[in-house]
């Protein structure tokens, strides 16, 4: 595979309406030229400008007579390059013998993420924001398209820029102390290097923090409806996803298996389970479910240990065994609770949310104990910013190197500053990609679909 070859790819799912094909690379234009005729030359036509014309297969027989084609010269091209793109009739007949005539006219099928890899090859955008194509395609919360458009916009990958650059002005600074240590130059206090490599090291600190949120906005989290028999967790699934999912039975044990939906709760995509009821006895099939139950508790980010407000506590199993997540209690049926139901719940328990999951009474209030449990400040969805596993584990590396370089610049060990230093620049550059090996950039533009 080279970066100088002219690629192609369908850039639409299969079956559209219509089917828009890509090409990018030097030869772009003369190969489309090769397929595709209309009344002028594409390459004599205006940049930019829908021309009507026909698309002729390997052979140069006719395979759909009214094809749009549109060129975008680079470097004003997403990619960088002279790109072509073919709209012709949708099908998926036609879009593969229109890739076959391409194919056969010198244009190579494009790799998974082979055009966002080479608008980052030609500096249109840098590695965050191509990251950001990538989830936002995969996006499936309004709050993590948001977020894709600002790492999109490049407002993550300027502050580490920003940040990079004033450390690079530092090293500099520091690498003229060791070239010209008896040269009275125009330095700054040690000081006050010192002082901006704090600053800055905050600056990461704080990009660093919202890596938790990063992580819900972009893989979701793990809820599971935990809780003794018959207390209405089910009831309380099929309430959560507004339909029913979950058969609801009053005989205890209905649910055998774990029912695993997606749901969105104020904007917080959630793998949402629902369990078999945790109680001793039941018979080989019923112990079976309750143990996997106990596994997707171990394993889950935030539980509702679901009772029923009809019934005093005392009597009513709490989970006892560590639980990994956090636990949200949920009192149901509060319409046939009596006096204080759920007096008695062991002093580490929060105080129940009590619910009905028959006419939905409650469930806001519910939506928001679990939005308080999932955000790490109240302000966690509307982050300009939130940094991915792969940013974070490059900001540790930088934080920890700054932590180290500024005492050394206050006491003048120029040496072994400049060695954090150059570590903190390079670890930047693993996120912008100005330092990305061939490897990180395989192993990141993989997760791309073809035609993207």
């Amino acid at each position: 595979m080279s970066d100088h070859d002219t690629i192609c790819a369908l850039a639409t799912a299969v079956g559209g309406a219509v089917a828009v094909i890509r090409l990018s690379g030097p030869e772009a234009v003369q190969v489309a030229e090769r397929v595709w005729q209309g009344e002028r030359r594409l390459a004599e036509a205006p940049a930019r400008q829908l021309l009507l014309g026909r698309l002729l297969g390997s052979e140069g027989e006719g395979i759909d007579p009214q094809c749009l084609a549109v060129r975008m010269p680079g470097p004003n091209s997403y990619t960088g390059e002279d790109v072509v793109e073919l709209q012709c009739h949708g099908g998926a007949l036609v879009a593969r013998l229109a890739l076959q005539a391409l194919l056969r006219q010198g244009a190579r099928h494009a790799e998974p993420g082979e055009f966002t890899r080479r608008a980052f090859l030609h500096g249109k955008i840098d590695l965050t924001q191509a990251e950001a194509v990538a989830d936002l395609i995969g996006a499936n919360s309004q709050a993590a398209v948001k977020l894709a458009d600002r790492q999109l916009r490049g407002l993550l990958g300027q502050r580490i820029s920003a940040v990079d650059e004033q450390l690079t002005a530092i090293l500099a600074e520091i690498e003229s102390h060791l070239d010209f240590p008896e040269e009275d130059l125009d330095w700054q206090a040690p000081s006050e290097l010192a002082s901006t490599l704090v600053e800055l090291g905050r600056e990461l600190e704080l990009l660093l923090a919202t890596r938790a949120d990063g992580e819900v906005l972009r893989g979701g989290i793990s809820l599971v409806i935990a809780g003794p028999p018959n207390v209405g967790k089910s009831s309380l699934l099929n309430a959560i996803l507004h339909r029913d999912r979950a058969i609801v039975s009053e005989i205890p044990g209905t649910t055998r298996d774990t029912i695993e939906e997606m749901a969105h709760i104020r904007g917080i995509p959630i793998r949402l389970m629902d369990t078999a009821g945790i109680r001793e006895g039941g018979d080989v099939i019923e112990q079976a479910g309750i143990s996997r139950a106990r596994e997707h508790l171990q394993a889950a980010d935030l539980v509702l240990w679901v009772m029923d407000a009809s019934m005093p506590y005392p009597g009513q199993a709490w989970p006892e065994w560590p639980i990994r997540g956090k636990v949200i209690p949920v009192a149901n049926k509060r319409d046939k609770m009596t006096g204080a139901a759920m007096a008695g719940l062991p002093a580490s328990a929060p105080a129940p949310v009590y619910v009905c999951a028959l006419d939905g009474g409650g469930l806001e209030d519910l939506y928001t104990a679990v939005e308080q449990q999932v955000w790490s400040n109240p302000w966690a969805a509307e982050n300009e910013v939130a940094v991915a596993a792969r940013h974070a584990a490059s900001l540790e590396i930088a934080v920890s190197d700054l932590a180290s370089a500024a005492p050394l610049a206050a006491s003048e060990e120029w040496e072994l500053a400049a060695v954090h230093l150059r570590s903190a620049i390079h670890e930047c550059g693993q996120i912008t990609g100005r330092t990305a090996d061939p490897d990180l950039l395989g192993m990141i533009f993989a997760r791309f679909c073809i035609g993207k």
